[in-house]
C-alpha cells in the first residue's frame, strides 16, 4: 500500500541541540559586573538572565565536535519514513540553519524544513508549531525537545488548539 504524504494531518517536530546532536558549543555570558562564564545549551535553556547580561552565541554559527543523539536521530528517520519529509521538521533556537542542514546531510537525512527562531524564548517555538497546525489543518503533533520550558510551552497549545492531539516528549 502506497502512502500519500501530501495531505498528512500529522507533524513531527524535533529540537536540534541536545535532542538530535550533542556539541561542544557554548553560550558565553558577560555579566553586568564583568564576570564571564559559559553555559551549555541545556544550562542556557534553564538560565534566568540577569539585567545587563550580554550573550555571545558565536559558537552556534557552526558545530563544535558534533555527536549524534542516536535514539532521537532514529526517531527522526522513522518519522520521515512514516509521514514523509514534508511533515517532519527541525525547530531550533539557533539563528543559522546552515550547520543544522550540513549535520543532517552528513547523517543521511533527506531534505527537511528547518525553522530557526534565533531565541531561547519557549513561546517562539510554540508559535511556529501553532502557525503550522493552523495553516495546514494538522490533527496530531509530536514534539521532541530537551528543555522543559519548551515542552511546557508546546503542551500549553492544547488550550488554543482544541481537537489537536499534542504529544510533547522530553528527551535526554
Amino acid at each position: 500500500m502506497n502512502k500519500t504524504f501530501r495531505h498528512a494531518e500529522e507533524i513531527h517536530v524535533f529540537d536540534f541541540d541536545d535532542t538530535i546532536v550533542k556539541t561542544g558549543s557554548m553560550i558565553h555570558v558577560t555579566a553586568s559586573d564583568g564576570e564571564t562564564f559559559s553555559l551549555t545549551p541545556r544550562q542556557y535553556a534553564m538560565y534566568s538572565p540577569a539585567e545587563g547580561d550580554v550573550f555571545d552565541f558565536s559558537d552556534f554559527e557552526g558545530l563544535i565536535d558534533p555527536k549524534p543523539v542516536n535514539n532521537t536521530l532514529l526517531k527522526l528517520k522513522i518519522a520521515i519514513r512514516d509521514v514523509g519529509p514534508e511533515n517532519v521538521f527541525i525547530l531550533t533556537a539557533r539563528g543559522n540553519q546552515v550547520p543544522v542542514r550540513e549535520f543532517l546531510r552528513d547523517q543521511g537525512i533527506p531534505e527537511i524544513r528547518i525553522f530557526t527562531v534565533g531565541t531561547s524564548n519557549p513561546q517562539a517555538k510554540a508559535e511556529v508549531i501553532e502557525n503550522e497546525v493552523l495553516s495546514r489543518k494538522i490533527k496530531r503533533v509530536y514534539f521532541y525537545d530537551d528543555a522543559v520550558k519548551n515542552i511546557m510551552a508546546v503542551r500549553a497549545l492544547r488550550q488554543d488548539l482544541p481537537g489537536v492531539n499534542i504529544v510533547a516528549v522530553k528527551v535526554g
